[in-house]
């Protein structure tokens, strides 16, 4: 390819083409954040999600049908709600007051025309809303209890686990003074009142004492406070907690057993003490056995603060308190701020990355020893970032930017030294010792170095593009963000850098004139040591000890190159083991992404105690299993499982699809229904649930309701058209009347037998009373498990039955599907079958560019066979590291392609331009000599970039740092040892002879 043109641009105007590229690049780079806000990442898990998958499509269209269910949406499932709507519209526009009550109390009216104005007091909201839900739980009308405690625990209030170290009981005399203790010291923080809720709504009110043990058992025997407590107390209330706990796990004993008959003993019912302490206050594990003498390991108190955003202040202040006393610890806390901490830390912690990142700089600055070049580079890497941003938000109008996003500017980073480091070693041995002007140098320079930065930004570029396969909305945003800051940073590099290399070998830095000028004074001539740290100031050691390296490195590679392939390439069989077979890479076991580092309170309280206390064990708990949750079967109808949202946009939902061809009011399409709802409970899959299942399959409780008789005498009114006379299946006209004041009717049931949910019709408000979809919902006795090949059997053992159904279905029911709580299924999926499409696609790129630029089929294969092993060597130290197939591991693959093929590349090309054509060892050293030096720069930089970013407290960040130095250190020994022995030995050289429009490949073996 002819450069000289660029060349010569390059050389005759470096400074009007460096003001241009600013101008350019500066737009970009302010453009963005004047037009759009800076991105914020308080949500660090949006975009964990799928779309354009089967269960993803049928997951947006479920949400858009819940959607469209709600009072202000386009479907009604009362339809008591129809009839009501032009009642309302006479009163749209009056103000109306909700009375908030608080046990009787007014405490406020609240015009509905400011209630949103009204939420700007999120305090004091806060307090009623938890206050109305702990009151729904704990209706106690004992005035002591009233006085002593604000309601109920509830988890809505900051909390904190406490364990004893050596396994001692934590309900004894002098475990429960020292929790005392522990809770005194987090309430006598001073920012504690400012954030507390208060016992009333007067002002100067005192806070709302914590619920702890201690607290429960002074009320239990009217004592003040925890400290006045004897140890007779805590013997008693002990002994009272196992007598009633049998009522408890029975579920006899409930928080309102004051205002009904629960058949329980008069003493544990008192205060809800019994119910709120073995439902919030002690662990599992203390419920398990009768035995008076077992031991209590591990308590909750919660204080009576909000454990909302707000009051991340209250946090901070008392994050450095001791957290031991003896051997009682608090091991774990919830305060609600878990995401907006990690935002906090995510901005805080950039530093670490400045570090990384002037030392990166400090060795481009001792390798290249010109400053000028030094700060271009920089800029060069942040301009590339800006015009990236650029495109992403403007050009390409993506709203939503993840935090993964961030990764790019490692990337940036490591592919701008390498860029670099690349240029600067080939335009110095182009002209040293030569006699060319500065065009034909950089004529020289671009025949090498523009063929090698190509090949590796374009197969870098692939493999970022390759995810983009990925159904993954964060990993799409990072693929396109990563591959255009790539192409970017490739075209500055064409440009920039030559540029500033040309102004820099014109008119030397201020720096290196001043070393370079500036004598010795003789004193300092007399020591050896002055002389050599004075020396060292000019860098020149730093490039002679590279060369004198390079040297004998290329030795040790071709002198022992059988030993590096055999040595190599067992490191890649036993990796591969480990990868794939056991203990293999995994798939993530739980929905949780992990934000901060093990050892953080809040983490230790997400992986391993949240699920220890019965108030959170009804949620579903990560393990194998989760426990009674039975995994719903929905089948839905009239609504079409499509997406039409915006594909990188997790807020998107598109708009909901109807199917058109649905009619369910048809004879056959009754039939049919019915026929399904008989057939589904005879499957394997179905749980059979006690009770009247009125709304879950709608069309046999209206078959019931049908069979009234047509005159009643009791209310004297006649029921016809609706009634026994009419035959199943009903007449279209018949069933549309009738289904309308079935459902009334349903609706006006009781709540002991009836709970509305989403089962049944759904009646278009549009079109009354026509029904728009329908669902059927039961449970299975599948629970739901975090194992992939459970989720896998259960979805394909439904969904294999529902198409088989459909195939019999009538045309007004074919369009059914079938969803259930797969969300998290989906995700492992997508990441076990899009990461190795997306690995697939990245070689079979660089595999193609690499023939392109070589003509030769061997010595390409050599350099994916390198890239494969030095990935997989990679995943296999983080396989040892327990490191699981998750969002940010997905991405790092990518990232692992795109930095690894930069080395072997490198060294292929240098290979291929060779001029010693017969000689495979003359040809590997003379690839080693040329690209060891910066290879190894680039290495050692990046590695550093990741090493320096490992003290910080946010996980990702501490990955990204593992990875990093994990990453380097094998791509760069897998190169240089692996792929250079592999050319000393099975090098090939090829001749390329053009004969019309083919082309003649001759294989030379010398």
């Amino acid at each position: 390819m002819n450069l000289s043109w660029i060349s010569q641009i390059i050389v005759r105007h470096p400074y009007v083409l460096l003001l241009a590229i600013t101008v350019f690049s500066g737009t970009c780079l302010v453009i963005p954040f004047t037009l759009r806000p800076i991105p914020h990442f308080s949500e660090p898990q949006m975009g964990f999600e799928t779309r354009g998958t089967v269960l993803a499509n049928r997951k947006i269209a479920w949400k858009n049908l819940e959607q469209a269910t709600r009072p202000s949406g386009p479907f009604a499932v009362n339809p008591n709600e129809f009839f009501n709507i032009r009642k309302e519209k006479f009163v749209k526009n009056k103000k109306k007051k909700v009375t908030i009550m608080r046990r009787g109390i007014i405490i406020r009216n609240i015009s509905e025309d400011n209630l949103e104005t009204t939420t700007s007091n999120w305090e004091a909201l806060r307090k009623i809303a938890i206050r109305e839900r702990t009151t729904e739980k704990s209706t106690v009308v004992h005035e002591h209890s009233e006085d002593f405690f604000c309601g109920a625990p509830d988890e809505g209030y900051v909390h904190f686990v406490v364990e004893s170290k050596d396994g001692s009981d934590l309900f004894s005399y002098n475990s429960l003074r020292t929790l005392c203790r522990l809770e005194h010291e987090f309430i006598e923080v001073p920012e504690y009142k400012s954030y507390c809720q208060p016992s009333s709504l007067k002002k100067h009110s005192k806070c709302c004492r914590p619920w702890s043990l201690g607290n429960y058992i002074a009320q239990l025997h009217n004592r003040t406070t925890c400290l006045g407590i004897t140890e007779e107390d805590v013997i008693k209330s002990k002994l009272l907690v196992k007598r009633c706990s049998h009522y408890f796990h029975t579920l006899n004993l409930a928080p309102d057993c004051s205002q009904k008959s629960c058949f329980v003993p008069a003493e544990c019912v008192q205060y809800d003490a019994v119910y709120n302490i073995l439902n919030y206050l002690v662990s599992i594990s203390f419920h398990k056995s009768d035995r008076p003498h077992n031991n209590l390991t591990q308590t909750v108190i919660f204080l009576p603060v909000a454990a909302v955003t707000q009051n991340i202040n209250y946090f901070h202040a008392i994050r450095n308190m001791q957290l031991t006393f003896g051997t009682i610890s608090i091991v774990a806390m919830d305060f609600g701020i878990k995401a907006a901490l990690f935002d906090e830390y995510l901005v805080r912690d950039i530093k670490f990355i400045t570090c990384g990142t002037f030392f990166i700089l400090l060795c481009i600055w001792f390798y290249t020893q010109s400053f000028l070049i030094t700060i271009m580079t920089i800029l060069a890497i942040i301009f590339s970032l800006g015009i990236s941003y650029f495109l992403y938000t403007i050009v390409f109008r993506i709203a939503f930017f993840p935090f993964m996003n961030l990764l790019a500017v490692v990337v940036a980073l490591g592919i701008g030294a390498d860029n670099v480091f690349l240029f600067c070693k080939v335009w110095q041995s182009k002209n040293q010792g030569k006699n060319l002007s500065y065009v034909e140098c950089m004529n020289a320079t671009f025949h090498h170095a523009f063929l090698s930065m190509f090949i590796t930004s374009v197969t870098t570029m692939a493999a970022f593009l390759a995810s983009y396969l990925s159904s993954i909305i964060a990993i799409r945003c990072f693929s396109l963000f990563a591959a255009m800051s790539v192409m970017a940073n490739w075209i500055l590099m064409m440009t920039w850098t030559p540029a500033a290399v040309v102004i820099s070998e014109r008119s030397f830095s201020y720096v290196q004139l001043f070393t370079k000028r500036l004598q010795l004074p003789a004193v300092v001539k007399q020591c050896k040591i002055l002389t050599i740290l004075w020396s060292s100031v000019k860098c020149n050691w730093l490039r002679e000890f590279l060369n004198d390296c390079d040297q004998k490195l290329a030795s040790i590679v071709i002198h022992f190159r059988y030993i590096w392939l055999i040595l190599f390439s067992v490191i890649a069989v036993a990796s591969s083991v480990i990868v794939f077979y056991y203990p293999k890479l995994q798939l993530p076991s739980t929905p949780d992404f992990q934000l901060f580092e093990s050892s953080n309170l809040f983490e230790t309280y997400d992986m391993h105690y949240k699920y220890l206390f019965w108030f959170r064990k009804t949620e579903k708990v990560p393990g194998e299993n989760f426990g009674d949750y039975k995994l719903p079967l929905r089948f839905v109808w009239g609504v079409l499982p499509v997406n039409n949202a915006n594909y990188l946009d997790p807020t998107s939902l598109g708009k909901m699809e109807l199917d058109e061809s649905f009619d369910v009011s048809k004879p056959e399409s009754q039939q049919w229904l019915l026929q399904f709802c008989r057939d589904l409970r005879n499957q394997p899959f179905y749980e059979p649930t006690p009770g009247p299942l009125l709304p879950n399959c709608f069309i046999e409780t209206f078959m019931s309701w049908m069979q009234q008789r047509c005159n009643d005498s009791f209310e004297k009114k006649s029921r016809f058209p609706c009634c026994e006379i009419q035959k199943f299946p009903y007449n279209s006209s018949i069933f549309d009347i009738c289904i309308t004041k079935a459902m009334s009717d349903l609706y006006a049931t009781p709540t002991e037998y009836f709970i509305p949910g989403m089962a049944g019709p759904k009646f278009s408000k549009d079109q009354f009373p026509t029904i728009k979809a329908v669902v059927v919902e039961y449970d299975s006795n599948y629970t739901y498990s975090m194992s992939y090949e459970h989720m896998h059997n259960f979805f394909t053992l439904v969904e294999t039955w529902m198409i088989k159904k459909l195939q019999t279905a009538p045309k007004e029911m074919k369009g059914g599907f079938f969803i259930s709580d797969l969300d998290f299924y989906d995700v492992q999926k997508v990441l076990s079958e899009g990461t190795m499409a997306a690995i697939c696609v990245s070689m079979g790129t660089a595999l193609g560019v690499l023939l392109l630029a070589s003509l030769n089929i061997f010595t390409s294969l050599y350099a994916i066979v390198t890239i494969t092993s030095s990935i997989v060597v990679t995943l296999a130290v983080l396989v040892a590291l327990g490191w699981k197939l998750n969002i940010l591991e997905s991405i790092t693959i990518s990232v692992a392609i795109g930095l690894a093929v930069d080395y072997s590349l490198h060294y292929t090309v240098a290979y291929k331009i060779c001029t010693e054509k017969r000689n495979r060892k003359l040809a590997t050293k003379f690839a080693v000599l040329n690209m060891a030096g910066p290879s190894l720069m680039a290495a050692l930089t990046t590695g550093a970039a990741g090493a320096f970013m490992m003290p910080s407290s946010i996980l990702p960040y501490i990955q990204i740092g593992v990875f990093l130095i994990t990453s380097m250190t094998v791509s760069w020994f897998f190169a240089t040892f692996f792929l250079c022995s592999l050319l000393a030995v099975l090098g090939l050289k090829i001749k390329v002879r053009r004969f019309g429009r083919h082309l003649l490949l001759r294989r030379h073996m010398s």
